[in-house]
């Protein structure tokens, strides 16, 4: 992801926000391997207290709790912004676009892998498509997915944006994940264990979850999007596309 996006060519001191970071695990090695200054944010202040515990001491990685749709960075804060699987829990996927948008600099690259659903304006989903859909969203409590397709035009409605918005389907390459997390669980049961009855509990509730989503991905219902874009540099556009804003509303 680092290579796909251009981010690997970015100086020591790059300043990058992990927009829903969990517990910290790409920030700490944007930090660490590549010696960016790493701000990540998550709305959960349990995330955040654990990622601070696994961030070694001198690792520029720090961690606040923060909205990913009402950001609390003035604009044009960072050189790069960062996304992990944060969409499908954004019920605003619009607002999630924009906010990320606004305080990423000019000229700075905002880089995002995310589940996704086929764009269903293309086709539509069938009769078992749906119920599928509906349980893998409740499951994770996932207000909706959005497409590849559907993302990368909200990106682009911004107005921020130098030229066209870059994706790419990485769903054949990560379809590994889905078998590998249940097998994870089996060989490495100690954080499970730790837990109690309770984590043993969640966790083998997981799996069905796990199957039902490498099914998903494996069929073409759902797809592991990229989405890479450029903030531009011109400030007239912004100015034009705040106008165009204020005159829609």
């Amino acid at each position: 992801m680092v290579k796909w996006g251009g981010v690997d060519k970015l100086p020591r001191g790059t300043t990058v926000i992990d927009v829903g970071c969990g517990i910290g695990g790409s920030s700490r090695i944007l930090a660490k391997e590549y010696g960016f200054n790493v701000t990540g944010i998550t709305i959960s202040p349990q995330q955040v207290q654990r990622a601070q515990e696994l961030t070694p001491e001198g690792v520029d990685a720090k961690f606040k709790v923060d909205d990913a749709l009402a950001l609390s960075f003035p604009d044009n804060s960072f050189d790069v912004v960062w996304s992990i699987e944060a969409g499908p829990h954004m019920p605003d996927k619009a607002k999630y676009a924009q906010e990320m948008i606004r305080v990423l600099k000019p000229g700075g690259i905002l880089v995002v892998a995310d589940w996704n659903q086929r764009d269903d304006r293309q086709k539509q989903l069938n009769f078992w498509e749906k119920p599928v859909m509906r349980q893998l969203l409740e499951q994770w409590s996932h207000p909706a997915f959005s497409s590849i397709e559907g993302f990368s035009e909200l990106i682009a409605e911004t107005g921020l944006v130098e030229g066209e918005v870059t994706t790419a389907d990485w769903t054949q390459e990560t379809l590994p994940s889905w078998f590998d997390s249940i097998w994870q669980g089996v060989i490495k049961p100690q954080g499970m264990i730790r837990s109690g009855l309770s984590g043993v509990i969640k966790s083998l509730r997981e799996v069905p979850t796990l199957l039902l989503m490498r099914l998903a991905f494996g069929n073409g219902l759902c797809r592991f999007g990229m989405f890479r874009a450029v903030k531009t540099n011109s400030v007239s556009k912004s100015a034009d596309n705040m106008e165009t804003e204020v005159v829609k509303v």
